[in-house]
């Protein structure tokens, strides 16, 4: 029950005299960053030189990989690199002739080396935040509790950092989305939604038919990565048929659908225990909604291009992450590639990533089976795997198919609990070699991916900044991000934000100001080739 303070006590009597003491400092939550993201990538990354980037803000790579020249057997010349040439004729006790028939073999039949080569395009984000001088007036007050910019820069700054995190993870095959949601009517209230949103009672209900007046909705992740997701987030959503049209938009038809019909969209919500996330739009879905049953698709924010009214798979945008360039067919980088330097895997097999699908449970064989694949093939080539990334469930399915392989000896032992549960961490080793472990909730379940880290193999690329930019000093020391407006002639970093509304249509001064910035980079691994398991058995549960 509620703690009340009894109505005829002397503190009940006197609370107006008492003090009400409200700690200053500001609790913010904001979700840590991915470790295997940490782990892999930003603690062994390492920087490409700015010199590599050329016209058009690409980076050319050149391979080449064929023998060359001409070498054989010497048998069929008479081996006469060995014993000489074998002309010799005998003229009499005294004397022989001597001829020339044999040769060297013929060094233009030899093949020489072709180089070829690979394009790699930058990829950038526009970013803005606006500070008002009302906020700045709250913290310029000494009794205003906490701080106010602080927080929204900390937000800020993390906001580009969980992005480049997930870009990490999403795959440029499916536009780079973020997850699925399908609108299933089920006791797991898979999905549901609220016609008038209040953010205190939630009132969601599940979908019993179509839906046009959504407010919010809520969804479980079946992906189960939700950590993709993020309170104030913007997003999108599409629904699944071709061509694929945007939910919170204004416009149904496709070819009317711009930056300019788009309904904001926001994560206002994201329950772990529970799997499920919450998406709050700016006003009700009047025009478009969702469909009983139906498979809708979320991405980031303007992450689809509109081409002709028909956002296609290859019209999202994302920096290359892992899924650009596993590759065991089509190109490298997929729809980013460059069609005038592209490497296609199966005419450069040496680039192809070891790929395996409906693995179902991975056993301890089934793991060394496909390491030794790996190897097997990409060791000749000094190419290697020295991490493994997967989800919870995977690793948990993992070791319980384990548990039943041995037996507890108890022979004159008492039953003891001291040392149960599972080692910390996952170390595998096989062939002289030893794999790292990582749990991931960015991953989609039932994926393993097997990649590279070792020898700063993961690098990563930053054109020349232009000058008088300035560094984000509360964003992490990994992102090269920049604030742009003193590059643009102004003094700071906040640009003043005016309004078209005077009398004869004059620019009048408002009191905010925007923080526009800049984010341009691409991350390019010397070895793209790496391991992808699919369809794994997980093993995992949510809280009601």
């Amino acid at each position: 029950m509620p703690i009340t303070v009894p109505t005829g006590s002397l503190f009940a009597q006197q609370s107006n005299r008492i003090q009400e003491i409200l700690n200053k400092n500001i609790e913010v939550f904001l979700p840590a960053l991915d470790p295997a993201w940490r782990d892999t990538t930003v603690t062994s990354q390492g920087v490409g030189q700015a010199s590599l980037i050329g016209r058009d803000m690409k980076i050319l790579k050149i391979y080449m990989g064929s023998m060359a020249g001409v070498l054989e057997m010497n048998d069929v010349r008479s081996n006469f690199v060995l014993y000489g040439d074998d002309t010799m004729t005998t003229l009499g006790a005294k004397l022989q002739t001597q001829g020339l028939n044999n040769t060297w073999p013929d060094a233009t039949d030899g093949a020489m080396a072709r180089p070829y080569r690979l394009g790699i395009g930058m990829k950038a984000m526009a970013s803005n935040l606006l500070v008002t001088m009302g906020e700045m007036q709250a913290e310029a007050t000494p009794a205003f509790i906490g701080e106010v910019i602080a927080p929204k820069l900390e937000g800020h700054a993390r906001l580009i950092a969980h992005t480049l995190c997930n870009n990490w993870y999403m795959s440029e095959n499916n536009s780079y989305q973020l997850s699925t949601f399908v609108t299933t009517a089920s006791n797991a209230q898979a999905f549901e939604w609220a016609s008038t949103y209040n953010a205190t009672t939630q009132n969601f209900a599940v979908i019993t038919g179509a839906v046009t007046t959504a407010f919010a909705i809520r969804f479980n992740v079946p992906q189960n990565n939700i950590d993709r997701y993020a309170v104030g987030m913007r997003v999108d959503i599409f629904e699944g048929s071709t061509p694929q049209v945007r939910i919170n938009d204004t416009q149904t038809a496709p070819g009317s659908q711009n930056l300019s019909t788009r309904v904001s969209a926001w994560v206002s919500a994201v329950d772990e225990v529970t799997n499920k996330v919450t998406i709050a739009f700016a006003s009700a879905l009047s025009v478009t909604g969702f469909a009983t049953g139906t498979t809708y698709y979320v991405y980031f924010a303007n992450a689809r291009k509109f081409n002709s009214g028909s956002p296609t798979s290859s019209n999202g945008f994302g920096f290359a992450g892992i899924n650009s360039w596993l590759k065991n067919s089509g190109v490298l980088l997929g729809g980013d590639s460059d069609s005038s330097n592209e490497i296609d895997v199966n005419f450069h097999p040496e680039f192809k990533s070891f790929f395996k699908s409906s693995v179902g449970t991975l056993t301890e064989h089934k793991l060394r089976q496909y390491l030794r694949g790996f190897h097997r093939a990409k060791e000749k080539y000094g190419q290697y795997i020295d991490c493994l990334i997967a989800s919870d469930g995977v690793w948990l399915n993992y070791e319980a198919q384990k548990i039943g392989q041995y037996m507890l000896d108890r022979t004159n032992r008492l039953s003891s609990l001291t040392s149960e549960g599972s080692q910390e961490g996952f170390k595998f080793t096989f062939d002289g070699r030893t794999y790292t472990g990582y749990t991931s909730n960015y991953i989609e379940d039932g994926t393993v991916y097997g990649i590279r880290k070792g020898g700063q193999n993961w690098k990563k690329y930053v054109p020349p900044s232009p000058k008088g930019t300035q560094k984000f000093d509360k964003a992490e020391s990994f992102i090269p991000f920049e604030f742009v407006a003193p590059a643009l002639g102004y003094s700071s970093i906040k640009v003043p934000i005016t309004r078209n509304t005077g009398a004869n249509n004059t620019s009048l001064l408002t009191e905010g100001a925007q923080m526009p910035g800049m984010l341009r980079m691409q991350l390019v691994p010397d070895q793209p080739a790496g391991m992808k398991l699919t369809g794994v058995s997980t093993d995992r549960q949510y809280g009601e």
